[in-house]
């Protein structure tokens, strides 16, 4: 099975976790959301889109 989420590259880690990282990112850049559950990635990464439609620098405020 092939984990998706639009704006993401998922990744499965060896203990299980799930990484999200938006596909812009640098490849050295930390994990945007990280989870144990496919769900919980999806909903992290669905507030991580929020935030990066409001904030497109990476700056809020």
């Amino acid at each position: 099975m092939t984990l998706e989420i639009p704006e993401c590259d998922v990744t499965k880690n060896p203990d299980s976790s799930l990484e999200a990282h938006h596909t812009n990112s640098p490849a050295n850049a930390p994990a945007d959301v990280t989870a144990t559950t496919f769900r919980d990635l999806e909903l992290g990464c669905l507030a991580a889109r929020v935030a990066w439609s409001l904030w497109p620098d990476g700056k809020a405020g």
